[in-house]
């Protein structure tokens, strides 16, 4: 069953525990998803403002990337990393290379073509499904106690007959 974003229920609260489980996911399997980048921060706050990005990460060539982490992407998420780019930028006086990235499980067509038509520099991920219950499905199917179920049959067995099969265990 799957569930659409504008179908669910839950409170913005909720929602932002969501992605900031998926978020915690993502960052703990990094070194799997990227191996040539390297976990610097999460919830980076920018002062005086007090907006924090979700997660700062470096790669080889020093270069920072900013993430914003949504369920689903929509224009809102895309103003919050634009944003935060501009603040990181700020923050390190343009000494080195800052890029956004919007990581989510879905994107809508027309933001992949704002992004790439207007050239905002902001690399769009999409979120590996493993990780759409947050990391929290067993790596293990857990063991499931099978009940014996006798076999009856339809017509009553002679006295002292015993089915073969209840012997095995």
């Amino acid at each position: 069953m799957e569930i659409k974003l504008g179908e669910m229920t839950c409170s913005p609260t909720e929602v932002y525990a969501a992605e900031r489980a998926v978020r915690d996911a993502y960052a703990g399997r990094l070194s799997e998803f990227r191996p040539d980048e390297r976990l610097w921060k999460a919830e980076h706050t920018y002062p005086p403002s007090m907006l924090r990005g979700d997660m700062r990460t470096v790669d080889q060539l020093n270069r920072v990337r900013i993430w914003e982490f949504k369920i689903k992407a929509g224009f809102d998420g895309l103003g919050q990393i634009l944003t935060y780019v501009a603040l990181a930028r700020l923050e390190t006086h343009f000494s080195r290379p800052v890029l956004g990235v919007l990581a989510a499980f879905e994107f809508p067509g027309e933001l992949l073509t704002a992004i790439e038509v207007l050239n905002l520099g902001i690399e769009a991920v999409r979120l590996p499904e493993q990780l759409r219950l947050a990391g929290t499905v067993p790596s293990t199917a857990a063991s499931v106690l099978v009940p014996r179920i006798p076999l009856l049959s339809a017509t009553p067995a002679p006295a002292g007959a015993t089915d073969a099969r209840e012997d095995c265990s």
